[in-house]
């Protein structure tokens, strides 16, 4: 037998503590081969030999190429000592961590035999509960709303709604945070349970990521008493407040590198830099930044007096402002050693904290308990797009998005930021050629899957945009758009979210003929998401407790139906 059909690693994603009692145990087995039935062979290592358990495994999860077995096993004692009885046909093998083998001898399990120690608590990786179930919202300042008369401000050069921000990366046309506090109570009756704000340092560009001053708000956005009462009342309504922190790259203006620009290699910091020479130099340009824009130049998160500066910066805003969150930009271009630092810091001043990076991959070798709580789901947004462009079928996307899964441990999963758009990438519009019942399939498949959703700025009234700086313009806030029906199909889909269904709920995924569907069940109650995006016309059953549609249980072509049932 082949021991490449099979995968397994302990005290990884596919091992890991559910919580004090109880571990899940995953094997991945090829396609390629036919199992009759896996069992998980346990016990006490200090007995293994003698005495031990048998647990069937079952089929949980698939793609593509791999059936994704499960068994949660007792934590009792908290350390376990495991092998896998494989049967085919008539035969069994045994799978260890040396291999596959036709027989197994017991006394020298403490060889082969995988082994978990689960009793270290600190160790668990456990959904925020703080976080569990809510929306998240994303803000670009500069374009949201103003508070007052935009065209009053000096600094405003462009309309807000003009055409032409669709092309000019330095238009400026007013938003501010006072704006945003004016917009609180829709955002409530919206479903929103969290905003995360692009930056708001003081800044020479309107998106803010070339930081100028870490400790200060810019004062185009009202400054930090503007921000001090915008967390206020929205903690009052219940929503929590993410910064975003560039902790990548600074501002070519920021003092800190302007007394490198001046001292050179005598500035205190020097290296907290990446520079090849006495001096920064631009013409030729001779220090790392970000991308190759000369004005934001990449700091050195692996000095140590980096790291403390930038700790500082993430305890500062806990403290003095009370922020519940921050999202971390270009998160892959930072040091692991500074992360777990960081981590470790900001859980210690507020426990329920999350923090989430700005990674475009797998990113397993970031997440855990030492560093990132989650990062944004772009993986998620692929196999999405794909499904709505009719590029992949039901089949496909049901184990693509399922597969998905099996990259992380479960409470990561549950706290994956999923995105379907962002200021970095075109609009959901765009993206479904201005395909309003598309949108809106791409939104309930988000909201149905494991993870946090965000929705960003004007997506909830179907705004276009491209590319930057077209996914950045002035949120139309045109009355007719927020009378449209197919809004409050989006609303609706947001405070489903609100449902412990969906905020705690177990999750299938799967495909029935041409139809997709995601299930979600909590306790004995049954919400299923059928999406088709056939010609075919199917019928459900149940009740239908939001659709695109007002044709009973049918499933129209390029329709959805949420359906409520119980187990």
């Amino acid at each position: 037998m082949d021991a490449t059909y099979f995968r397994h690693q302990s005290d990884s994603r596919y091992c890991f503590s559910l919580d004090e009692s109880h571990a899940l145990i995953r094997l991945v087995v090829s396609k390629l081969i036919s199992v009759d039935k896996i069992q998980l062979i346990y016990g006490d290592p200090m007995t293994f030999a003698s005495r031990h358990l048998s647990l069937e495994m079952e089929i949980k999860h698939e793609d593509a190429s791999f059936y994704y077995y499960e068994a949660v096993v007792n934590l009792l004692p908290m350390r376990l000592m495991y092998i896998f009885l494989i049967q085919i046909e008539d035969k069994n093998y045994y799978f260890t961590e040396s291999g596959v083998h036709d027989k197994y001898l017991f006394d020298l399990a403490f060889i082969s035999a995988y082994q978990f120690v689960g009793e270290n608590y600190n160790d668990y990786v456990k959904e925020n509960e703080t976080w569990k179930g809510r929306v998240i919202y994303q803000i670009f300042p500069e374009r949201y709303y103003s508070h007052g008369d935009p065209k009053k401000k000096s600094y405003v050069n462009m309309d807000w709604s003009s055409s032409d921000i669709r092309n000019n990366r330095n238009a400026f046309i007013g938003g501010d945070l006072y704006g945003v506090i004016d917009k609180l109570e829709y955002l409530s009756w919206l479903g929103v349970g969290a905003i995360y704000f692009t930056p708001i340092h003081p800044s020479n560009s309107n998106h803010k990521y070339d930081v100028k001053d870490y400790f200060d708000v810019d004062e185009q956005f009202g400054g930090k008493k503007a921000f001090k009462e915008l967390v206020e009342k929205a903690h009052a309504l219940d929503i929590k407040i993410m910064m975003d922190l560039v902790f990548n790259h600074v501002s070519y203006y920021n003092p800190i590198f302007q007394d490198v620009k001046e001292y050179g290699r005598n500035s205190p910091y020097y290296n907290w830099f990446f520079i090849n020479g006495d001096k920064p130099s631009i013409n030729p340009l001779n220090y790392r930044c970000f991308g190759y824009y000369a004005y934001m130049p990449k700091l050195n998160t692996n000095n140590v007096d980096v790291q403390e500066y930038l700790i500082s910066v993430g305890e500062y805003w806990i403290k003095e402002f009370g922020v519940d969150g921050y999202r971390l930009d270009v998160s892959e271009g930072v040091s692991h050693d500074f992360w777990n630092r960081f981590k470790i810091r900001m859980k210690e001043i507020k426990e329920d904290i999350l923090v989430v990076g700005e990674n475009w991959f797998n990113s397993e070798s970031y997440l855990g308990n030492n560093e990132l709580d989650s990062v944004m789901n772009y993986p998620f947004l692929d196999v999405v797009s794909r499904y709505v462009q009719n590029q992949n079928n039901a089949e496909q996307t049901a184990f693509a998005l399922d597969g998905l899964q099996m990259r992380y441990k479960d409470g990561h999963n549950r706290m994956m930021m999923n995105i379907l758009s962002s200021h970095d990438i075109q609009r959901v519009m765009n993206l479904t050629h201005q395909n309003k019942d598309l949108s809106l399939i791409a939104y309930a498949i988000m909201m149905f899957y494991l993870g946090l959703p965000l929705i960003y700025y004007g997506e909830e009234i179907f705004m276009e945009g491209g590319r930057d700086p077209d996914n950045r313009r002035g949120m139309d806030w045109n009355h007719a758009r927020f009378t449209d029906p197919k809004f409050f199909i989006f609303r609706d889909l947001i405070l489903l979210r609100k449902d412990n269904v969906l905020k705690a709920g177990d999750i299938e995924i799967g495909y029935e003929k041409e139809i997709f569907f995601i299930r979600r069940t909590y306790h004995n109650i049954v919400y299923t998401l059928y999406v088709n995006m056939s010609p075919t016309n199917y019928i459900v059953n149940g009740s239908i407790i939001l659709s695109n549609n007002n044709k009973g249980n049918i499933i129209y072509q390029n329709g959805f139906a949420v359906i409520k049932s119980y187990k």
